[in-house]
């Protein structure tokens, strides 16, 4: 399910950001970077709740990698996720 802010031309190119970051084993502050200047230009309001949501899932469900938990670091650090909200969904209920 994609996120209620995400317009679904956008959901698709952050996941090709995702997928080709993980196949180029691209530089994850790299990556962050760039997802930032993504969602800032399509007026998405930072950090993004939803995204924490997605990024957490994606990693759980569909690609457990190291590259993976790297490029979340890298989201948190450079104020893309908010921090408390990615540690709460990390955290068993």
């Amino acid at each position: 399910m994609a996120p209620s802010e995400f317009q679904p031309s956008l959901w698709e190119s952050v996941t090709s950001l995702i997928r080709s970051a993980q196949e180029k084993n691209v530089d994850p502050l790299h990556w962050a970077l760039q997802l930032r200047l993504t969602l800032a230009s399509a007026g998405i309001s930072l950090p993004s709740p939803d995204l924490a949501q997605f990024l957490v899932t994606h990693i759980f469900w569909e690609n457990h990698s190291p590259l993976s938990w790297k490029l979340l670091e890298k989201a948190i650090s450079v104020n893309i996720v908010p921090p408390l909200l990615v540690l709460a969904l990390l955290s068993p209920r």
